[in-house]
């Protein structure tokens, strides 16, 4: 099989001194160094976080499933849910919250664009019967980020519970979990965090805690309750997938070692100079208010980014993300995300805009 290198927003480039720890010897999930693992990953998400109080909960799933943990131990009898969205996986928030008997209201913005906090404000503001404002930090199908600290200040204000999708953006674009007022949040292991995918996790504080310890949603695999019954043995209730955390583990110490502002202003940097190279070729960005995770490429009209990416992929070996679903053959997605090197970022950038430009793309 032909090897190429990820510019996709997940699964990321990851360096070889990570994907050894994937090659360690298994260890048994009931015992003391499983323990220690399962602990200190905890630990070190904690400072990425900016959170000591809150609960955190290791999830062996996608990221989706993380998502999933969130809506069903909630309660759809509390009220309407307001999903604020900026792009596809902010649809998926609704298409979870459907699934379990919620109520949902929606506010779009037009594709390229962040939702502008005053029109949350005033439909939460209009509303009493939504309880919930379900976002996303950035979305991946689009490269935008949203304001998530202005959405945090309306929940708080107005008595709401803000839950956030931060599985792309954590890592790459500066988040507090408690001084942005978020209730829960959801991330994963295979974007700018750094890992290989098969973890995903959630973060819970006392507010959320209270409506999952009396909600009678149905729930088994994803039940909290139950992973609070095994936080305090230090394990999880159903076998984890453990080499998964050792990669998991290394990435968010390396993170923490490295210092997490520290970290976000290097994908500042990366996304910043990608940018820089993209506009001076006279090549047209996606995203408004983009993440610093990836940046988004808009093709010119009659130019199918289908044919761009499949050629790089086989003549270069440089992988890119189409777009999705309306937007697939519109866009490149060019991920700069996770430990990227900038070497191989360099390469992959010169190869990108060269191929555009011989194309007039």
């Amino acid at each position: 099989m032909k090897k190429y290198l990820l510019f996709t927003p997940g699964p990321v480039f990851v360096p070889k001194n990570l994907l050894k720890k994937a090659s360690e010897d298994l260890i048994y999930h009931r015992e003391e160094k499983f323990h220690e693992l399962f602990f200190s990953t905890i630990k070190e998400l904690q400072k990425i976080l900016f959170t000591k109080k809150d609960k955190i909960f290791i999830f062996t799933s996608s990221g989706t499933g993380a998502m999933e943990a969130c809506v069903s131990n909630l309660s759809p009898k509390i009220g309407k849910a307001l999903v604020v969205a900026c792009g596809y996986f902010g649809e998926r928030w609704r298409e979870i919250l459907r699934a379990f008997g919620y109520q949902v209201e929606i506010i779009r913005s037009e594709f390229g664009k962040p939702v502008d906090p005053n029109e949350v404000e005033r439909k939460v503001k209009l509303d009493d019967t939504i309880k919930y404002i379900f976002t996303t930090l950035t979305d991946t199908s689009t490269g935008v980020k949203q304001d998530i600290k202005n959405f945090g200040r309306i929940a708080r204000e107005n008595n709401r519970y803000l839950i956030v999708d931060g599985i792309c953006g954590l890592g790459a674009d500066e988040f507090y979990f408690e001084d942005f007022y978020c209730d829960l949040l959801c991330g994963a292991s295979q974007k700018a965090l750094g890992g290989i995918p098969g973890i995903s996790f959630i973060t819970v504080n006392e507010r959320a805690w209270e409506i999952i310890r009396n909600s009678k949603t149905p729930r088994y695999y994803f039940d909290l309750l139950n992973y609070d019954k095994f936080l305090n043995k230090k394990e999880t209730p159903f076998t984890p997938a453990i080499n998964t955390l050792y990669v998991f583990f290394a990435s968010l110490k390396k993170i923490n070692t490295i210092g997490i502002k520290r970290y976000w202003q290097q994908h500042a940097q990366y996304a910043n100079f990608v940018r820089k190279q993209l506009l001076k070729n006279n090549i047209e960005l996606f995203a408004q208010s983009p993440s610093n995770a990836l940046t988004i490429i808009k093709m010119k009209e009659g130019i199918d980014s289908s044919k761009i990416i499949s050629e790089l992929k086989e003549k270069k070996g440089i992988l890119f993300a189409n777009g999705q679903r309306d937007l697939r053959g519109k866009i490149i997605r060019f991920s700069h995300m996770g430990f990227m090197e900038r070497k191989l970022l360099n390469r992959a950038l010169k190869i990108l805009i060269l191929k555009l430009k011989s194309i007039g793309g």
